[in-house]
């Protein structure tokens, strides 16, 4: 989703601020990935996919078939990191709680936003619907309660050239533009950590069982996607050919490759701090 520009949560108003609070809600979630923040910066587009949607989220259906889908991957484990040895890494106690509520946070929306994109690669491939908007519904599930409030990402200038060189060691390419995941630019708060993080992880980026893995967690959520789309259509879209696909590309590349690699490494990376 990269070439689409950005809606901060801060920014967001009217209906697309109530969306932007359904989605913490039912993801589960303190914040709002750059995946719909991105389809909240095309006209309509957003709104469009949550009113389609927001009934398959409200029952509980999205989340809980997501998180399921990607439960008990075969993962390699990295070397346990012992409390001392964190704190050496800068990591205090409540660091610590930190991180253990950042990889939570990935861990629970990354799998619904793969949903999510193939909902809305559905939508954008299917014929348009002629019956009514679909009703308001009332929410039949209570979901768990979302992990703490994210710190925000740290600005160049409180990373200095050291830390931002450190970062862009995690570059990857999207559909032609370059970024570093989220996830990395968090863990930037704690410079030393994120060197142990560089250390054990950027090795594992082209293994071959990594690779494979995250063909894996695709493909559970392949498997899921057919019946969570059953029943979910929407009028024509309300943009134009040219941003639809667009649209496809981008989501592919996010499916295919960013979202599977954050589920795989958050879950690698927690299971090496002590629990919580």
């Amino acid at each position: 989703m990269s070439e689409f520009a950005d809606l901060p949560e801060d920014q967001a108003t009217g209906r697309i601020a109530e969306i932007y609070g359904e989605i913490r809600r039912y993801g589960a979630v303190p914040y709002v990935s750059s995946l719909q923040r991105q389809l909240a910066t095309v006209p309509g587009c957003l709104e469009w996919l949550w009113e389609a949607a927001r009934p398959a989220f409200l029952d509980g259906r999205v989340p809980e078939a997501a998180w399921a889908a990607v439960a008990g991957l075969d993962l390699p484990h990295l070397a346990p990191i012992p409390k001392p040895a964190l704190r050496t890494l800068g990591v205090d106690a409540r660091s610590e709680a930190q991180l253990h509520g950042i990889f939570e946070t990935f861990l629970r929306a990354s799998p619904v936003n793969m949903v999510t994109a193939s909902l809305l690669g559905h939508l954008l491939d299917s014929p348009s619907s002629t019956s009514p908007a679909t009703p308001q519904v009332a929410a039949t599930w209570t979901p768990p309660a979302p992990p703490p409030p994210l710190p925000g990402f740290p600005t160049d200038e409180e990373l200095g050239p050291d830390a931002r060189e450190l970062l862009s060691l995690f570059t990857v390419d999207m559909h032609g533009a370059r970024f570093v995941p989220g996830l990395y630019r968090l863990l930037a708060h704690w410079p030393a950590y994120l060197a142990h993080v560089a250390v054990d992880l950027i090795p594992l980026f082209e293994r071959e069982d990594i690779k494979r893995t995250c063909y894996d967690v695709v493909a559970r959520i392949d498997q899921i996607v057919p019946a969570l789309v059953s029943g979910i259509s929407a009028p024509s879209p309300p943009f134009d050919a040219a941003t639809r696909d667009a649209l496809r590309g981008s989501l592919a590349v996010y499916r295919g490759t960013t979202s599977p690699q954050m589920i795989v490494f958050s879950t690698m990376l927690r299971d090496a701090l002590p629990s919580a």
